[in-house]
């Protein structure tokens, strides 16, 4: 796990208002988790830079938020779909047997006889448990429910396996 490492969190979808306020679309869970780090990487258009988050909070089904140094609605403007980043060594530490996607993403994954099925390409969160797309060594795309101890037999970020109870056919 790369600390250094910079993490997707979410995407400037829009402005709220004329005082530079932005509509925030967040991938953390809950989605106004994104509010916890107040140290935000942005990249607009090519240009990457830090901005701190002066206020922000969840307004109906979407969360806005007032970074500094952006005070009008134009300048809010410029930052539509531009990408929100922060440092993995941002993010809290986890229980054992926790992982951040962005850590599984690319991980090889192998079945109980150790024969490598795939690569981890994303996950999917369903509601009853989340679920790993894998692409496959056979150029397919497949899905294996992400359920500890029952499909899941172990994770290692250190050396880049996930084992699964699963076997190609399954998928």
């Amino acid at each position: 796990m790369e600390d250094d490492k910079k993490i997707y969190l979410g995407k400037i979808t829009g402005v709220h208002g004329i005082k530079g306020w932005l509509k925030i679309q967040s991938f953390s869970s809950p989605p106004e988790n994104i509010l916890n780090y107040p140290l935000w990487i942005i990249n607009n258009r090519g240009q990457e830079g830090f901005y701190s988050v002066e206020q922000g909070r969840k307004h109906s089904n979407k969360i806005i938020v007032k970074l500094e140094k952006i005070d009008d609605r134009t300048k809010a403007e410029s930052f539509i779909n531009s990408k929100i980043k922060i440092m993995r060594s941002d993010l809290p530490k986890l229980s054992n047997e926790s992982y951040y996607w962005s850590d599984l993403e690319g991980l090889s994954v192998l079945n109980s006889k150790e024969k490598l099925i795939g690569i981890v390409d994303s996950l999917i969160e369903t509601g009853a448990n989340d679920v790993m797309v894998v692409n496959t060594t056979k150029d397919k795309r497949i899905l294996i429910p992400f359920v500890m101890h029952e499909i899941i037999k172990e994770v290692s970020i250190e050396l880049n396996y996930v084992k699964v109870d699963w076997s190609i056919d399954s998928g």
